[in-house]
Formats: C-alpha cells, sequence, structure tokens
C-alpha cells in the first residue's frame, strides 16, 4: 500500500498490509501520533480496505481513492471537536449513520481528537464498540490514547506511530543486545539489567518491541560467510514472542509485567 515515507513505521505498515491482505479487518483502530501523520495512516489503510482494484492494495488514482482523498466518499463519516471537545450529540449522529446501509464494503468513520470526547461520548462509543452494527470500521485518531477510558481502549486495536528522526529502522543498539543475549540463553537476571531502565515506560516499550522485531528480521536476511548466525526457528519463535508482548501492552498489561514475562518465555525457547 501507499503510506507516507517514514522508515520508522515499517513493522507497522507490514502489518496493517497484511491486515487488508488476508482481508482480516478488527471493527476498531486507534492511531496515535501526531495530526498530519496519524491522519495520512489512516486514510492509506482505508484505501488499501476499499479500493476496487480488489487486490488490497491502494492506487491512489482510481475515483474512489479520489473521493476518499477529497472528503466525499459517501461511505465515510468525519467526526471532529466541536469547540474543545467531541460532544455525545456527534456519537449519536455516528450510531444514526451506521444503521445505513454503505454504497460499497462498509460503514467507516474517523474520529478525530478522540481524546476530547466527554466522558458521555466515550460511554457511548463503549456500546457501539461492544456492539458494532454491522461490517463497520471505526477509526479513532489521538494524540495521546492513555487519556481515552480504559474500556474504549481495551476493545480497539491500538497503533503508535512515530516520526522521530532517532528512531531508525535498523534497531535500537539496546535491541540489538537484548536479542543476541536471549538467542545465546543468557540468564534471566543479565537480560533484564539490560532494560531495566526502561521497563516501567509503555512509549518505551513499545519502541523496544518494535526494535527487536527489525533485529530479529535483519538476523534472517544477515549471514556471516554465508552461514546464519542463529537458528532461524529460535529467531521465529522470538519474533511470535515480541508479538505476544505487543499484544499485552495492547491490552492493558503493566509494561514491567509485559517484559518480564517475554524475557523468561525467550529464555525457556
Amino acid at each position: 500500500m501507499i503510506f507516507p515515507e517514514n522508515s520508522c513505521n515499517q513493522n507497522l505498515i507490514e502489518r496493517l498490509e497484511h491486515a487488508v491482505k488476508v482481508n482480516r479487518i478488527f471493527h476498531a483502530y486507534i492511531f496515535e501520533g501526531s495530526s498530519e501523520i496519524r491522519y495520512d495512516f489512516a486514510i492509506s489503510f482505508i484505501k488499501g480496505i476499499c479500493c476496487r482494484r480488489g487486490d488490497g492494495d491502494n492506487c491512489g488514482d482510481c475515483a474512489l481513492c479520489d473521493k476518499i482523498d477529497h472528503h466525499n466518499f459517501e461511505d465515510i463519516l468525519y467526526i471532529e471537536k466541536d469547540g474543545n471537545s467531541i460532544k455525545d450529540s456527534a456519537i449519536v449522529s455516528m450510531q444514526e449513520k451506521l444503521l445505513v446501509k454503505p454504497y460499497g464494503q462498509k460503514n467507516i468513520v474517523i474520529i478525530d481528537d478522540s481524546e476530547t470526547m466527554t466522558l458521555r461520548a466515550q460511554n457511548r462509543l463503549l456500546k457501539v464498540l461492544e456492539e458494532p452494527p454491522g461490517d463497520a470500521l471505526i477509526i479513532l485518531l489521538t494524540g495521546n490514547m492513555e487519556k481515552l477510558i480504559q474500556t474504549v481502549l481495551s476493545r480497539c486495536v491500538k497503533f503508535r506511530i512515530n516520526e522521530n528522526a532517532d528512531l531508525s529502522g535498523d534497531g535500537s543498539d539496546v535491541a540489538d543486545r537484548l536479542v543476541k543475549m536471549l538467542l545465546d540463553r543468557k540468564p534471566f537476571y543479565q537480560t533484564k539489567e539490560v532494560i531495566s531502565g526502561i521497563m516501567t515506560d509503555r512509549d518505551k516499550c513499545y519502541k523496544l518491541l518494535d526494535d527487536m522485531e527489525i533485529v530479529c528480521r535483519n538476523m534472517v536476511v544477515i549471514k556471516q560467510n554465508g552461514i546464519p548466525m542463529y537458528k532461524f526457528d529460535d529467531i521465529y519463535d522470538n519474533i511470535h514472542t515480541i508479538e505476544e508482548a505487543r499484544y499485552r501492552l495492547q491490552k492493558g498489561y503493566s509494561p514491567a509485567y509485559t517484559l518480564k514475562n517475554m524475557l523468561l518465555k525467550m529464555g525457556e525457547i
């Protein structure tokens, strides 16, 4: 799919592309990031789902993609804050929209600055997320998802979109060191020391998991003198464990518990 040029988010892009291609679209997503980049990612994702080329891509050239780019696609409802917040009445309008049969595949709602929803609006949205009508897709855009109530967070697939230049696609030094220690079967107390300053910071945990996955992926490709540095089966098992840890974070588990669990499991592989 055509996504904004941003090497920091290659792993996220690959996951979104895979979801579209295998048609495993969840009913609710949260994209956290700056206003421009989170919107661009959401629109690219929607075009990938709806583009009439039907190959899981977003051509960016067809009439439907053009409509989405210009905010006049009939199946998309855009909700923005009124003043300083998104009111309950906006979510009522959304409920009414979702009861109408879409012109195309599904009704889609984009709620920008979703963290500004009033508590009443969030509770009304929660009812929709618990029992989504038809084949609806609801995307919440936010600069800080932690301001949303936990029950809303727990019913959405959550993605943080990076845009900092220092978040390179090569994986951080900490991630590189940690992955190699785990593959070398270093004891838990040693691996824990490497990330002791990260384990209480949720954002840093997400960054670490993304970097670890990049390191593992690179290990599959990079060889020394034509010989793999580690067993591919061990690397793929670690990637699976990293994905499990990311899922736990998204479900609201504490960062410290999530990383401890991950290290112990990897130490057993």
